[in-house]
């Protein structure tokens, strides 16, 4: 079955037990693991047997197709349940997980299965059996919009006690980083620096907590390619262990929305500054003054450009056995000279 749109949240929350074999996939990885954890201790219960929960690779599931089904037909010695969490990223173990599909559609007595995938797209053999099947499910998690980010990030917030001073909420939304773990992880480290601080969090509070990931490379990548600094933009993104270049391509995206945004009020008859002024959500302090040089020097035509960059390297990136991090680095370089162009 084929789980989307508000019935993910419904099914996370409560999951359908007639589906003993979940697939959880998309470009959004942060999502994709929370949603494993949330399953994963929906179906542990009350168990505290150490053995219930397996964890199985794709490197180890392409070695020894028989491990998984070996894992998910083995009983726990405690008498509670068998749950197995396998984590892919590509086909190296479709072999493997249509095998145990096929055995979960037949009724087998198998145990609890949750595939942590990768950007597959819909058109994939594993994603469309998913999908088809009776006993199992296929959740897409996809990246999340400005206003879905900052109802998480006030929720999360509240339920950390966390107070802010006038402005200072802003400020926070702008400085998170879109990833959600990365988020929740600021936002408790702001909880643990405001246990009995006895006042709310400033602005200046958050430009000394929160500076090191307002600086990373990503966004120090991002930004200098919209400088028009190639070089500087592409050895930021060498220095991002284990880069994902769908996401440097989406950071990349973000930035040019926002010089577009800005672009667009310039036009209109507004300054530079006043324009990102207006930007919601709003930029970062310490990059207003730069996000508005920049503003000046890109054009509608030199954005449309841009986009077209991003456009066609996403595209090959998505490729089968395509090289994203050389993609990425070659979209940062075209968009870096088009400033100039």
């Amino acid at each position: 079955m084929k789980i989307a749109g508000a019935g993910i949240k419904r099914f996370l929350e409560a999951p359908d037990k007639t589906a003993r074999a979940v697939l959880l996939h998309g470009p959004n990885e942060s999502l994709i693991h929370e949603a494993a954890q949330k399953l994963a201790a929906w179906a542990l219960g009350k168990s505290d047997d150490p053995y219930a929960l397996s964890r199985l690779g794709e490197e180890e599931l392409k070695r020894d197709g028989a491990r998984l089904a070996d894992a998910l037909s083995a009983q726990s010695l405690l008498g509670g349940p068998t749950i197995v969490w396998a984590r892919v990223d590509g086909k190296a173990a479709d072999a493997a997980l249509l095998d145990a599909l096929a055995g979960y559609e037949r009724g087998d007595p198998l145990g609890y299965l949750i595939v942590e995938g990768g950007d597959f797209g819909s058109k994939a053999e594993l994603v469309k059996a998913f999908e088809a099947a009776k006993r199992a499910a296929a959740i897409a998690l996809y990246e999340e919009t400005e206003a879905e980010r900052a109802v998480f990030a006030k929720a999360r917030a509240k339920e950390l006690g966390l107070a802010f001073e006038r402005g200072a909420e802003e400020a926070l939304l702008a400085a998170l980083p879109s990833d959600r773990g990365l988020a929740k992880q600021e936002l408790d480290k702001l909880a643990l620096y405001s246990y009995g601080l006895g006042r709310p969090l400033s602005e200046n509070d958050l430009a000394q907590l929160m500076a090191g990931e307002a600086e990373s490379a990503l966004d120090a990548a991002s930004l200098a390619a919209t400088q028009g600094r190639a070089a500087f933009a592409v050895e930021a993104l060498a220095r991002i262990d284990a880069l994902s270049g769908v996401s440097a391509l989406r950071a990349l995206l973000r930035r040019l929305h926002q010089l577009r945004e800005a672009r667009a009020l310039i036009d209109a008859g507004m300054s530079a500054s006043d324009a990102v002024g207006k930007l919601r959500p709003p930029v970062f302090w310490k990059e207003r003054d730069t996000v508005a040089a920049q503003a000046r020097l890109w054009s509608t035509a030199k954005l449309a450009a841009a986009y077209d960059v991003l456009w066609a390297a996403e595209l090959r990136s998505k490729t089968a056995g395509s090289p994203q991090e050389l993609i990425a680095g070659d979209a940062y370089r075209g968009v870096a000279k088009l400033v100039g162009g």
